[in-house]
């Protein structure tokens, strides 16, 4: 599976919106570390990263309000790029996805019960 299927997979769960605020967190960490780097093409770069998360926060606001459609999962994975593309922030944009899905992967883990060992004493 392919990381354009992953998204999609975790956008149509119930895990969409605790994987975009993942999302969101990491790029808004990413902006932050454009800025710090003091690039010629920092500024560009830390654009594009701020134009996905108001992206996907007005995703995770549509989600909440009933009268609000938010995008079709796979046009919103299309216009995360486009954004990203425009301001050559590609790769922020893939390390925020790959964060949020290890991210959810963890957190369901982290929800398994144990195999081993004795059960906890209550």
């Amino acid at each position: 599976m392919n990381i354009r299927d992953k998204v999609l997979a975790i956008l149509n769960s119930d895990s969409k919106e605790a994987f975009l605020l993942a999302m969101g967190h990491r790029l808004g960490i990413s902006a932050r570390d454009i800025f710090a780097e003091d690039s010629l093409d920092g500024l560009r770069r830390a654009q594009a990263c701020n134009e996905i998360m108001i992206s996907i926060w007005s995703q995770v606001w549509a989600m909440k309000e009933a009268q609000v459609n938010g995008y079709l999962d796979s046009d919103f994975l299309s216009i995360l790029v486009g954004k990203a593309d425009v301001g050559d922030a590609r790769p922020h944009l893939r390390n925020a996805i790959e964060g949020a899905l290890h991210a959810i992967r963890d957190a369901g883990a982290a929800d398994q019960p144990s195999t081993g060992g004795p059960p906890p004493h209550g």
